[in-house]
């Protein structure tokens, strides 16, 4: 039996290419700009990009980029930042939320991504499921 993978409080990991697909990523991006759009009432929030250093991250970043341009989204590209540095950034700077390119402990040919809202935190579990709606109705 094959797991399938599925969006978390810890995110969405999965091997790039096989369960983590660009129109997966651009999905759950622009479930995740609808979503911030309307947690912190603004028709162009800033969320910032941070990625660590898995080779599908430039790939992965670009494909989130040009989702959140779509959506009028102003969008930060920090690169390579650990996500206690996103998690930072968001707070100091008063961003909207993020979107971190990671599979944190996985093996290499695994990427994810995870959201961080304005208050600096991942997001919870009811904050998921209103993205997985949005991710389900696009």
């Amino acid at each position: 039996m094959t797991i399938k993978p599925k969006l978390q409080v810890t995110g969405y990991r999965g091997v790039w290419g096989e369960t983590l697909t660009g129109d997966i990523v651009k999905g759950y991006v622009k479930a995740f700009g609808q979503f911030t759009k309307e947690d912190v009432k603004k028709d162009n929030p800033t969320i910032l990009i941070g990625r660590d250093g898995r080779e599908s991250g430039l790939e992965i970043k670009k494909i989130i980029i040009e989702e959140l341009d779509k959506l009028n989204v102003n969008v930060v590209d920090g690169d390579i930042l650990p996500t206690p540095t996103v998690l930072f950034a968001v707070r100091k700077n008063n961003y909207d939320g993020a979107v971190i390119i990671t599979a944190s402990h996985n093996p290499k040919e695994y990427n994810g991504i995870k959201f961080v809202t304005n208050k600096a935190l991942l997001t919870n579990e009811t904050q998921v499921e209103i993205i997985k709606k949005h991710y389900e109705n696009s």
